[in-house]
């Protein structure tokens, strides 16, 4: 008998079928990096809309408009229906760090400074349960097109642990990555009051409401 071969999603589809009807343990970092590459090869109604729109070119300016809609479409994964928000969470918190001055530059190091922001705005939104760890999204953040990492010295370095299929620790992580930042174009609307709210309500809108 030919056994057809499977593709990816149906692999993790499969996967994460076997833990749950064996209670298999599964740890917290596995099931997100599962669960999150499983809904980026998902072709959901979300995503089959936003296949359909014009791609927006990368010789156009990057204004509003072209962060709104990348805010509106974080790689994230969906549980209960409901698109996890703590990548949304991460990007609130920076800009309020913003707002308050503690990030004047567009450097977003890895500090408990970013981790008490990020706890913080956690629980200004009630999200139920004690906040999870900061250096998940952050690292993750990495899927998205307007946030880079830079360097702590070794190009090469940096390039092999974003290869790196799993999640490495913050030790690991501050061992290569000196800092984050943004798009030039999205850093300057962040310090902008009009536009921030603009930002801001997009991210509240779409993963907390």
């Amino acid at each position: 008998m030919v056994i057809p071969s499977m593709t990816t999603l149906e692999e993790l589809e499969l996967l994460l079928q076997i833990m749950q009807k064996h209670d298999l343990p599964m740890s917290p970092i596995l099931e997100y990096a599962v669960r999150e590459k499983l809904q980026a090869c998902s072709v959901d109604a979300f995503e089959t809309t936003v296949a359909q729109e014009p791609a927006i070119s990368d010789e156009r300016e990057k204004d509003l408009s072209y962060y709104q809609k990348l805010f509106s479409r974080l790689s994230t994964v969906i549980q209960n229906g409901k698109r996890v928000p703590h990548k949304a969470i991460l990007l609130l918190g920076i800009m309020n760090q913003i707002v308050d001055g503690i990030i004047k530059d567009n450097k977003i190091e890895l500090t408990k400074s970013i981790a008490n922001s990020f706890a913080i705005t956690w629980e200004a939104y009630h999200l139920g349960h004690k906040a999870p760890s900061v250096w998940t999204p952050f690292w993750y953040m990495k899927s998205e097109p307007f946030w880079h990492f830079k360097a702590n010295g070794n190009e090469n370095v940096l390039h092999n642990i974003l290869s790196f299929a799993g999640h490495p620790t913050i030790g690991q992580m501050r061992s290569v990555i000196a800092y984050a930042y943004f798009d030039d174009e999205l850093f300057w609307l962040m310090k902008e009051e009009k536009s921030r709210k603009v930002l801001i309500q997009v991210l509240v809108d779409t993963y907390i409401k």
